[in-house]
C-alpha cells in the first residue's frame, strides 16, 4: 500500500509533464495560424510605418490571451475563427 502510494506520488509528476508537453505540440500549430492570420491582417491594414509599429504592437497584445487561453486547452479550434474576426475588427477602428 505505502509502496503503491509512493509510486503513484513519483508518477504523477511525470504524467502531467508529458501532458503538458502534448498539449502544446497539439496547439503549437493553431497558435502558429492565429498569430500568421492576425499578423496578415494587421499589415494589410497599415498605411504608413508609424500606423504600422502601432497596429502590429497593438495585434501582439490582443493575441496574447487568446494565445494563453489555446496553450491551456481552453479555446478550441472552433473558435479561432471568432477570436480572428473580433480582433480584426478591434484593428479596424483603430486603423
Amino acid at each position: 500500500m505505502v509502496a503503491q502510494a509512493a509510486i503513484e506520488k513519483a508518477v504523477q509528476p511525470s504524467v502531467e509533464s508529458c501532458v503538458a508537453r502534448l498539449t502544446a505540440m497539439e496547439t503549437a500549430d493553431d497558435i502558429t495560424q492565429l498569430r500568421q492570420r492576425v499578423n496578415e491582417i494587421a499589415s494589410s491594414l497599415n498605411q504608413d510605418s508609424q500606423n504600422c509599429s502601432r497596429l502590429t504592437k497593438m495585434a501582439n497584445e490582443l493575441l496574447h490571451q487568446p494565445t494563453i487561453l489555446l496553450r491551456e486547452g481552453k479555446l478550441s479550434r472552433s473558435e479561432i475563427e471568432d477570436v480572428i474576426k473580433s480582433i480584426e475588427v478591434e484593428l479596424r477602428s483603430h486603423a
